[in-house]
């Protein structure tokens, strides 16, 4: 599936804004040398240009429910920015699984400079998100692309290094999605709020049938209260014991890994 272009999303001038951005700016800047994050003023700055962009657009398109701007730096931006320095060093071309308004991908571009994929399966969001590289000088590296998980798979396999995905599916969905997409050797970046027990023992079953081995799990909580995350890091060490992906719509109504 090919987007429509992205000039069919207007966005308007931040110009209007700037001490609310040079506020928001602030925030981030903090937040991210508590938490050991080494951007500079710049990286903040389109950070911070890319949220106020979403909210803008999402007046007219639904890309989040958060509505509180300083929460949003959180749980948006920040949370993109963690996922950061568990990324195995090397890689050079990710693809960010259910996008969004464009997290963690576009953080994650812009504070790391790695050829992003920013995937996802509702047309609007990828036109928005095509809109918001351009407007932040990034649509020589970083693009949307309109399209099922399963379809891009398959017409994209072992291209990448690097997957990621935020609160998108169960891990085995997750795992079976990414596979056909890494390298030998690629790592897939799987954030989750706090995963049940049989979710965790089903991601470990699905991880062996889509070849990977998880190497490590980190856990941290996001300030002001805001949540828990659990960052699950895998690397695909040998090919799937099935053929992936399988037929669109498998993934969810069949996970692998379940008994």
């Amino acid at each position: 599936m090919s987007p429509t272009p992205a000039r069919a999303i207007h966005l308007k001038p931040l110009d209007d804004q700037a001490a609310e951005h040079a506020r928001l700016c602030e925030l981030l800047a903090g937040y991210c040398a508590d938490a050991g994050l080494a951007l500079d003023d710049d990286q903040v700055a389109a950070c911070i240009d890319h949220l106020l962009y979403v909210i803008q657009v999402n007046e007219y398109i639904n890309l989040t429910r958060i509505t509180d701007v300083d929460e949003a730096v959180v749980l948006h931006i920040l949370d993109s920015l963690l996922l950061a320095p568990y990324i195995k060093e090397g890689s050079a071309a990710m693809v960010d699984m259910g996008t969004g308004a464009g997290f963690p991908g576009i953080p994650l571009a812009v504070m790391t400079g790695i050829q992003a994929t920013l995937l996802d399966s509702v047309n609007k969001k990828v036109l928005a998100v095509n809109a918001f590289a351009r407007a932040l000088g990034l649509d020589g590296r970083v693009r949307g692309e309109h399209d099922r998980l399963e379809t891009f798979g398959g017409a994209h396999r072992e291209e990448y290094d690097l997957v990621v995905a935020r609160a998108l599916a169960p891990l085995p969905v997750l795992l079976e999605y990414a596979s056909p997409l890494l390298k030998r050797g690629g790592q897939c970046l799987l954030a989750k709020a706090n995963p049940e027990d049989d979710e965790l023992a089903q991601g470990s079953r699905a991880a062996a049938i889509c070849g990977f081995e998880l190497m490590n799990i980190h856990e941290f909580d996001l300030p002001g209260g805001l949540g828990h995350r659990t960052v699950f890091d895998y690397r695909k060490i040998k090919r799937p014991t099935i053929k992936l992906p399988r037929p669109a719509g498998q993934a969810k109504r069949h996970p692998l890994g379940t008994n």
